[in-house]
């Protein structure tokens, strides 16, 4: 330590006194060089022959109506006609047959269905195992596929 002497902070590191600028004064430029001028005697900054960062110009106005295609001067109508299954339900239905336009009364054929497996199942895990056999036979736990008689096709499926 140096006691008394100035300069010299703790453990021998150098300090500079608060009012002496933290840069060293800077050298002459050498001949044929432009001098660069400094802010403050601080980081010296050059203020000459920056770059200009300007924005390009913006581009032309977008007109709306130039990407639309004129609608045809002739105009063709077109008709659709939807086609949909006549609702059925667990019964016979009296309806006409979308095949052969008939009206007739639709011959039902039940399926057995997920349903059906569904309650054999828990009849089966709830005690009442001898009575699984029930659902397979109950009309109500199977899906009713709807037919006509005339010509045979098929016309809807009741899932009850």
């Amino acid at each position: 330590m140096n006691p008394g002497g100035k300069g010299s902070g703790p453990e021998g590191f150098q300090t500079q006194p608060l009012n002496q600028l933290p840069y060293p004064a800077q050298s002459p430029p050498y001949p044929g060089q432009v001098p660069v001028a400094t802010t403050g005697g601080g980081y010296p900054h050059a203020t000459t022959n920056a770059p200009n960062y300007a924005h390009p110009p913006p581009p032309p106005p977008y007109d709306a109506n130039s990407n639309v295609i004129p609608p045809a001067q002739t105009a063709a109508t077109t008709y659709v006609q939807v086609v949909t299954r006549p609702q059925v339900g667990p019964d016979p239905a009296s309806m006409v047959c979308p095949s052969c336009t008939k009206h007739v009364i639709t011959r039902l054929d039940y399926e057995t269905s997920t349903k059906t497996h569904i309650a054999a199942g828990l009849l089966c895990l709830f005690i009442c195992w001898p009575c699984f056999w029930i659902p397979y036979v109950i009309d109500s736990c199977k899906n009713a596929n709807h037919y006509c008689p005339n010509c045979g096709a098929y016309i809807g499926t009741y899932r009850g």
